[in-house]
């Protein structure tokens, strides 16, 4: 990630690989307490996102939010406005594996997006 994460406390990022080569492939593991998040962002390359405990969501804009639970997949697309966190009723880890580039953060989520529809 280019720059800090914007995300509510609690929430803790660890660094598993650090990009070998400029642009490079990145995975992080992601911590999120119960309603943990996020706050909305998008990413100038690819991302995926691989449940490893608890339950969540990752919101894209205008879109359904989509759950995530261990061994589930979510593709998160070049540019695509997002946010993803915890249920409000337990925790979530998650790896995120990021084809390079970088993480643009757009603010914070308003009252009522989370946990939203």
């Amino acid at each position: 990630m280019a720059d800090v994460a914007k995300v509510t406390p609690g929430v803790r990022r660890t660094a598993l690989l650090t990009a070998q080569v400029p642009g490079g492939v990145r995975v992080d593991r992601f911590f999120y307490p119960q309603a943990g998040h996020t706050h909305w962002h998008s990413h100038s390359g690819e991302q995926v996102l691989y449940g490893e405990s608890g339950r969540g969501w990752v919101k894209f804009a205008g879109a359904e939010r989509v759950a995530i639970s261990p061994g589930e997949v979510v593709h998160v697309p070049v540019g695509l406005r997002h946010w993803h966190g915890a249920t409000p009723d337990g925790p979530l880890v998650h790896l995120a594996v990021t084809a390079g580039g970088d993480t643009t953060w757009l603010g914070e989520l308003s009252p009522g997006e989370y946990p939203g529809d």
